[in-house]
């Protein structure tokens, strides 16, 4: 199945760090089918979601880089970006996140976050690059790097 098949059968969306960083920077192998993505949410075909555990990610390397015009486009995309919603981290959020980690005992605590938000938020699929998380079954996660 293409990643277009994959986002014909949903509706609503978690974007992970990598996607982002992928779609704002272009990434010569991962970019296309992080745009696809992004094309189908900002038609309105999709819901999308991130958190803002995504927006502290994707700073630190521009800045770092002093590249402060592309940290103000990761911020701006998140913040402010068509039919995207960021959220921020509850407490109730943080309790399913400890949760997911005494039931995956390797899932970091800022996936366990992340995959949280969008159990939350009643995505019905997270969307990555880690394959890592495909082993957590109480959501659909679809890493890119399987549409390649």
């Amino acid at each position: 199945m293409t990643l277009s098949d994959e986002l014909d059968q949903i509706n609503t969306i978690f974007i992970d760090t990598a996607p982002v960083i992928y779609y704002i920077e272009a990434h010569p192998q991962f970019g296309p089918l992080a745009k696809e993505v992004i094309n189908a949410f900002q038609s309105g075909r999709l819901g999308a979601f991130s958190s803002v555990i995504t927006l502290a990610e994707v700073l630190p390397k521009p800045i770092e880089a002093g590249d402060e015009k592309l940290a103000r486009k990761f911020a701006e995309f998140l913040k402010h970006g068509r039919n995207l919603s960021l959220i921020e981290i509850s407490a109730g959020i943080a309790e399913r996140a400890g949760r997911l980690r005494g039931r995956y005992s390797d899932l970091r605590a800022i996936d366990a976050i992340q995959i949280s938000v969008a159990i939350d938020v009643g995505a019905d699929t997270f969307l990555t690059n880690d394959k890592r998380l495909k082993q957590v079954k109480e959501i659909n996660v679809l890493v890119l790097r399987d549409y390649l």
